[in-house]
């Protein structure tokens, strides 16, 4: 028997590209290289990512370069290429980050805000609904959106959607932080379908907040909060790219509800709140940094910085709003509003609310009290300032038949009270149907059509609060009209 011996031809190791570089918003670039056997690609600095593939029938590897944003100095380092005993270099680079140039414009004003933004509703456990660890559409039992789904909500009567969406599963590894176009190009579909309906949208980052944003793991630990800072960096980047040449009708909101699971009752929180008020006053600067130098209409897009839990009360204690490119504000306070817990969200829930209410059915004190002093509150601190604010989250448990009526009370006052102080509302719609806790189904989220006549009922009031410019309808018509 003769044994035949297989030689690769020899080829002489070349790449087509002796260097790569990227602008301070990252992203991918290849090169091919050619040699006789699979080479192999590494990089002395740790701010690229490279992926070698298989080496073809031709004896070329095609090899990807990712770097995500950078907002620090300029960076260079050197990508070795090596085959056998043969070595063969590529310089690799990226721009430094630049701080964007102050843009000219006007005012965003808590009067603006209030016209073009509420009412609105929210589409909950949607976009930002989230199983195993990667974030789906129809993961929590949701449909998908469609073009009827929005149609639908401005029908009703809304202005604004906020789309809720949790990018956590789709953000590809450190230090690129690359995100999934499939998942981008979805949401960028809804936010076009919310765009063909006439309404302003509102894209955010949201469960992030559980995973990559946890705050728990940052406050005590440098490392981790400036890795987390590059990655808001990297990721917001991305977005803003997406839309950079969207119009001021859709409205970029940093994160949802950032706090260390104690929602701003831990002992962590309690007794150093400045601690963690840092972080999340750099992580909304980081925001800032990354959407404004994007340019093209992110340049003076409205933006929403969220506080502490997105709690009114911690918001006007800790949040920094961060310094804007403009020469005007653009920047809104956002916070979220379901008070009274009792009688909103917690289970069992309370059965009914307001002054006509029986005593042992419902919250304790003052409760119509109790709302005007938060909008009062957020009003003093920052829309007697200029400063716009709106209620991202609001709403409440669907109640039974027989508490109906104050839960249409409850409804009308608050948003009366809320419209009274320029402050748009959101309507918190997680399309759980049915009544008790956590359940909040307004709108199908696949049709746009409401869900039942009380949810039909209960939108309606919503919008009439907030609508209705006849000088008889006031906040003390809707007291007295409590059942």
């Amino acid at each position: 028997m003769i044994n035949v011996l297989q030689h690769h031809p020899e080829v002489e190791l070349s790449v087509d590209k002796t260097s790569v570089s990227f602008n301070r918003s990252g992203g991918e670039e290849t090169f091919t290289v050619t040699s006789s056997t699979q080479p192999h690609v590494s990089a002395d600095v740790s701010w690229v990512v490279v992926e070698t593939g298989k080496i073809d029938k031709d004896h070329h590897t095609e090899v990807r370069v990712l770097a995500g944003a950078n907002r620090k100095e300029a960076s260079a380092g050197t990508l070795t290429v090596s085959c056998s005993d043969k070595k063969v270099s590529v310089s690799v680079k990226q721009e430094a980050f630049v701080a964007p140039s102050v843009a000219s414009t006007t005012a965003v004003t808590p009067q603006m805000v209030f016209d073009a933004m509420g009412p609105g509703w929210n589409m909950g456990n949607h976009m930002d609904a989230i199983s195993n660890g990667v974030s789906g559409e129809t993961v929590w039992g949701n449909p998908k959106c469609t073009q009827a789904t929005m149609d639908g909500v401005k029908a009703a009567g809304y202005k604004a959607v906020r789309i809720c969406t949790t990018w956590e599963g789709h953000i590809g590894a450190a230090p690129a932080y690359a995100l999934e176009q499939k998942w981008l190009d979805r949401v960028a579909e809804i936010v076009g379908y919310a765009e063909k309906a006439g309404l302003v949208a509102i894209v955010n980052t949201h469960h992030d907040e559980s995973y990559w944003q946890d705050i728990s793991k940052c406050y005590n630990n440098a490392a981790n909060h400036e890795k987390v800072k590059d990655e808001v960096f990297s990721v917001w980047t991305q977005i803003a790219e997406k839309f950079k040449d969207k119009g001021e009708w859709l409205v970029f909101e940093s994160f949802n509800e950032i706090q260390d699971g104690g929602w701003g009752w831990s002992d962590a929180f309690r007794k150093n709140p400045d601690a963690q008020y840092k972080v999340l006053n750099e992580w909304n600067q980081t925001f800032v940094d990354a959407v404004r130098s994007t340019g093209g209409q992110n340049a003076t897009r409205w933006l929403g910085i969220p506080g502490y839990a997105c709690n009114p009360g911690f918001t006007i204690a800790g949040l920094v709003l961060p310094k804007d490119y403009t020469t005007a504000n653009r920047l809104m306070v956002a916070v979220h509003d379901y008070d009274p817990y009792d009688y909103t969200l917690k289970d069992p829930l309370i059965r009914q609310w307001g002054h006509t209410a029986d005593a042992d059915k419902r919250p304790s004190g003052d409760n119509e009290k109790a709302v005007v002093d938060v909008f009062n509150n957020l009003k003093a601190a920052y829309l007697d300032k200029g400063i716009p604010v709106y209620l991202g989250e609001m709403g409440c448990s669907r109640h039974t038949a027989a508490d109906f009526p104050y839960q249409k009370y409850y409804m009308e006052y608050f948003c009366k009270a809320a419209a009274d102080r320029l402050l748009p509302m959101y309507l918190w719609d997680n399309g759980a149907k049915g009544v008790g806790s956590e359940r909040h189904a307004y709108i199908d989220h696949g049709t746009g059509q409401f869900v039942d006549e009380d949810a039909r009922t209960l939108v309606g009031l919503m919008v009439k609060a907030v609508t209705t410019k006849d000088a008889s309808y006031t906040l003390e018509s809707v007291y007295n009209s409590a059942p």
